[in-house]
């Protein structure tokens, strides 16, 4: 079978191969995996299967195929307007626990619409001349559309991906309000997802600013999106929960006015609500679970979970982390000066306490005490 030369560099060929079997695992995995965060996992299938359109014709081209499916050529061009939005609402259904896909939200999919409508006259091409197209586009970096259009889909993606991460910086800020201990796993995924699939984007202007030198520019573009499909492989493989529902999501802002449009407690209730808060730390010790949550406390006190995250905010003057951790930091220095507890290690110490890692036992005591557990620990005994 006599193979097109376009795509001659042994690199470029290994990547889109790697990208198009990389998009088709997981297509299959996402689609088909049941979880709690079945949206979310759907949203990046389909942002898998985009980068599928993407590498399958140059794939297919290269192998001389291409000519039975020639009206996958050029379909990448109008799914850019997808990436945006579509990375928008991945990070929206990882952090918000009340999240669906409502009519309204499909405005955000109207430059895509109006893209699709104009390239109309495109889409009925017949396959000969998409194919011709498809050369001219290998050969000498032909793109469908002109640079203004190319700049508009560049920049309405790069928008969205900036709404994403201040979302995800809401969410950062978020979790100490409602847990005792916060995996920073969650956000730091979500931030670096935004980054990587930022890449294959920015690597288009690359294409066009490079068209006297195609394939280095070529290499960058398959580069670019073997990186996002790699990362998210090896996310499926070593870090699984990533894929299931995210801990302690946020409700949506909607959510939350009306959650506090009808928060009327007085003085006195937030006083009540404060000392019974107190009376139950001090007598049932709950800060040493590792995986107290404020909706956990709250269930246990029978007071509504935003009534107690506000009295704790406005009458003890810090958020549910910060509350529980000094709570866990104190226990933790009666511990070490403890003499019947001196054969314990440190680490041993901090458990006990509710601490579950040893950096999140070191920064809270080092916070609270000035001193590492250590210094204490050494201080006291020459004290003694």
């Amino acid at each position: 079978m006599p193979l097109n030369n376009p795509i001659s560099n042994p690199i470029t060929l290994l990547l889109l191969i790697l990208c198009v079997a990389l998009a088709i695992k997981h297509v299959i995995f996402l689609f088909g995996r049941k979880a709690e965060k079945d949206i979310a996992n759907k949203i990046l299938g389909v942002l898998a299967f985009i980068f599928l359109l993407f590498f399958l014709p140059a794939v297919l081209y290269r192998f001389d195929i291409l000519d039975h499916f020639p009206h996958l050529i050029g379909v990448h061009s109008f799914v850019l307007f997808l990436i945006g939005p579509l990375t928008y609402f991945y990070v929206r259904s990882c952090t918000q626990e009340d999240f669906e896909m409502k009519p309204v939200l499909w405005i955000h999919f109207i430059p895509f619409i109006i893209d699709v409508f104009i390239g109309l006259p495109f889409l009925f091409q017949s396959g000969q001349e998409k194919l011709e197209f498809y050369y001219l586009f290998l050969v000498e970096g032909q793109l469908r559309g002109d640079e203004i259009v190319l700049i508009s889909k560049v920049v309405h993606g790069l928008i969205y991906f900036g709404l994403s991460i201040q979302l995800v910086q809401h969410y950062r800020k978020y979790l100490p309000t409602t847990a005792s201990y916060v995996d920073k796993i969650y956000h730091r995924w979500l931030a670096f997802f935004i980054v990587i699939i930022s890449f294959p984007i920015l690597a288009l202007v690359v294409f066009y600013l490079t068209q006297f030198s195609l394939d280095y520019s070529k290499i960058v573009v398959v580069a670019s999106g073997t990186v996002f499909l790699v990362v998210i492989d090896i996310a499926i493989t070593y870090k699984p929960e990533i894929f299931q529902k995210f801990p302690q999501q946020m409700l949506s802002t909607e959510s939350l006015k009306k959650k506090y449009e009808n928060s009327n407690l007085d003085e006195a209730q937030k006083e009540r609500y404060v000392l019974k808060l107190q009376d139950y730390v001090k007598h049932h010790e709950p800060y040493k679970e590792p995986e107290l949550t404020l909706g956990i406390l709250s269930e246990r006190l029978d007071i509504p979970t935003h009534y107690l995250s506000q009295v704790i905010n406005e009458k003890l003057g810090t958020n549910f982390l910060e509350y529980i951790n000094r709570h866990r930091t104190e226990y933790a220095k009666s511990l070490l000066v403890d003499p019947d507890m001196s054969h314990y290690t440190i680490m041993s110490i901090a458990y006990d306490s509710g601490f579950n890692s040893k950096s999140t036992f070191y920064t809270a005591f080092k916070k609270y005490t000035g001193q590492t557990p250590s210094q204490f620990k050494k201080q006291h005994k020459s004290i003694t």
